[in-house]
């Protein structure tokens, strides 16, 4: 059978599970079999990655505590009868208990669909085990040493709720999406904490309030990672990763952390990820605002980039319309500055490619632009700032100071009337809004029936035009940059962790005690007395850069973007790089002709073992 993980040695045995549904258990004198147990209840088959396997694998990886073998069978809670929790004598192969784990919520004897909020939801895939001495983990979802399913499902329905429950003597490491997972999809990373929320505002909560990253280990009293840098705490096209020290224990969280007043003073904005709906191209478009300004410069609502999307802002006070087609910029722009008091914005794009300008009910400019967007936009729709590469002629993130209040977007071009009456009767533009934005509840949640849901990052919720509002602050163009370090092909300047007052920071609780860049992607890591040891491809595009480039249409960026596939799939080799602990510093490098397979490295005995992915075990001495 094909065995996906490390067996477990303990006692002179060597333990594994394997995909035929079986716990194996051999001498480790000369591998002998001394015993094996069918863990699948049935022997039955089915065609999984081209090979015939139980329809109730097992991990390779079991977990043995206190000489009892604790292993999970099957695939899911919702088929096939469930999963299966099965503790095992050491000695004798002999089961002493069973949980199953199936679609009923064992409380009430329901459907545990009961249990869902929103889109959080009970742990219902199997993965590798862990312990910390008084409770046995599978993901987030916790057992008693007896087997027993405990505290099942989500703390909340809120995304941030959710995944702020992290500190306490619960806290451990794990993976929500499976610590066998090599895919690096963006939305999964390891967390040393509690809980984890899914979705599209959800996916990035944890590491703002615990030690993440792609890979971690544990040990001399810290936590080392390879994670996402604190500014990529977000919904985001583009990220960037860093090496890290850090407390092993999640923070306390501040009463006052991501709301109030100390949220009124980084940067704020509102962000929606790209739905069908919301996509405008070859379509005329309506965007409608309510704003109050602070200062003259900022973005109200923008969609897209330099290559194809619009905006609606301020220059110089006064309000201006961009739309970007074909890379071509369009603008009008309003003859009178509107900083302070409210003021009702409606920018239109129509379909014989005129543009409108209203303030307050009134057409004050118009003119035509070079054509539609002509593609949906790579870039989700933001509001109080341009957060990616910038559609108009201002430098990103352009943040918009001041309370905006009841936005809307419609696929379609409003008249003069249509927009007269809104402003002064307050009636509807249309009947068929892709974006209804009030704040209202202190959230960007989308009320119109696309169901658009945004994340609010900071922000201050205060009285609006019409209900609650949201009080948007500005900061600098580049504050967000990593000033910290620079990473050019295998070099690598290591900095230093980030001050509290950074910008960059002040987005996640977790302070490194040092943070830098590394020249590669880090697929595998293990710590050694106090030497961290960390190999994977060469990491060889900066992602904003290249985003950017792409964005403008550079033809240099597609070698770019060829080289760093090359890396990814192995074939310009990999490094093996030893860093000092106490620093940071990478003090040796070796080359590799090849990658190192997914977690695939040990140390033991003072040598390194590592593991390829061209099916060789490399050993390196002292």
């Amino acid at each position: 059978a094909r065995i996906d993980s490390p067996p477990t040695v303990h006692r002179g045995k060597v333990v594994f599970g394997g995909a035929d549904g079986w716990v194996y258990c051999v001498q480790a004198s000369d591998g002998r079999l001394a015993w094996r147990y069918r863990a699948a209840p049935l022997d039955r088959r089915t065609m999984a990655y081209e090979q015939l396997e139980s329809l109730w694998p097992v991990h390779g990886s079991v977990l043995i505590q206190d000489d009892i073998i604790y292993c999970v069978s099957g695939r899911s809670n919702f088929l096939d009868g469930g999963l299966r929790m099965i503790r095992l004598e050491l000695a004798t192969g002999k089961k002493l208990t069973e949980t199953i784990m199936d679609e009923t919520n064992p409380e009430t004897g329901n459907n545990i669909q009961e249990k869902v909020q929103v889109l959080q939801m009970p742990v219902g895939l199997p993965d590798i085990l862990s312990c910390d001495g008084k409770f046995i983990y599978m993901k987030s979802q916790k057992f008693d040493l007896a087997g027993n399913r405990l505290e099942i499902g989500p703390n909340s329905g809120d995304f941030v709720a959710q995944a702020s429950v992290q500190r306490g003597e619960n806290a451990h490491l794990f993976a929500p999406m499976g610590f066998l997972d090599d895919s690096w999809f963006h939305r999964s990373y390891w967390v040393l904490g509690q809980s984890f929320a899914g979705g599209h505002a959800g996916y990035y909560q944890a590491g703002r309030f615990a030690p993440a990253g792609r890979l971690m280990v544990n040990g001399n009293g810290y936590v080392y990672g390879y994670g996402r840098k604190p500014e990529y705490l977000r919904w985001t096209t583009t990220m960037e990763h860093q090496l890290f020290k850090a407390d092993p224990n999640p923070p306390e969280i501040p009463p006052d952390f991501g709301k109030g007043t100390k949220a009124a003073t980084a940067a704020s904005y509102a962000q929606f990820p790209k739905s069908a709906s919301l996509n405008p191209a070859g379509k005329p478009f309506t965007i409608e605002a309510w704003v109050t300004a602070t200062k003259p410069n900022g973005v109200i609502v923008a969609r897209g980039g330099p290559a194809e999307g619009f905006s609606l802002a301020l220059e110089e006070g006064r309000p201006v319309l961009f739309v970007r087609s074909e890379s071509n910029l369009s603008s009008v722009k309003g003859p009178k500055r509107i900083v302070g008091g409210w003021h009702h914005l409606v920018g239109v794009l129509a379909e014989d490619k005129k543009m409108r300008l209203y303030v307050d009910g009134e057409r004050v400019t118009d003119g035509v632009a070079t054509g539609l967007v002509t593609k949906d936009p790579a870039q989700g729709m933001e509001i109080g700032a341009d957060a990616g590469t910038a559609v108009g002629e201002y430098a990103t993130p352009n943040s918009f100071a001041g309370i905006i209040d009841e936005v809307r977007f419609y696929m379609s071009a409003m008249d003069d009337s249509a927009v007269a009456k809104r402003f002064k009767n307050g009636d509807e533009m249309g009947n068929d809004p892709r974006l209804v934005v009030t704040f209202d509840d202190g959230t960007a949640r989308d009320f119109s029936t696309y169901r658009n849901n945004g994340t609010l990052e900071g922000g201050a919720v205060v009285e609006g035009k019409i209900g609650n509002a949201v009080q948007f602050t500005a900061r600098n163009a580049g504050a967000a940059n990593n000033a910290g370090t620079t990473k050019t092909g295998t070099d690598t300047k290591p900095g230093g962790a980030s001050s509290d007052g950074d910008a960059k920071s002040s987005n996640s609780l977790v302070k490194p005690k040092w943070a830098n860049d590394v020249p590669i992607y880090v697929r595998a890591m293990v710590l050694a007395g106090n030497k961290l040891f960390i190999a994977g491809p060469l990491d060889t595009i900066d992602e904003e850069k290249t985003f950017k480039q792409l964005s403008e249409r550079d033809e240099v960026v597609q070698g770019l973007l060829a080289e760093q596939d090359r890396a990814l799939e192995g074939r310009i080799g990999g490094l093996l790089l030893s860093v000092d602990c106490d620093s940071g510093r990478v003090e040796h490098q070796i080359k590799l002709g090849t990658l190192p397979a997914w977690d695939g490295m040990s140390g033991a005995n003072g040598k390194l073992y590592l593991s390829t992915t061209d099916g060789r075990l490399m050993c390196f001495g002292k």
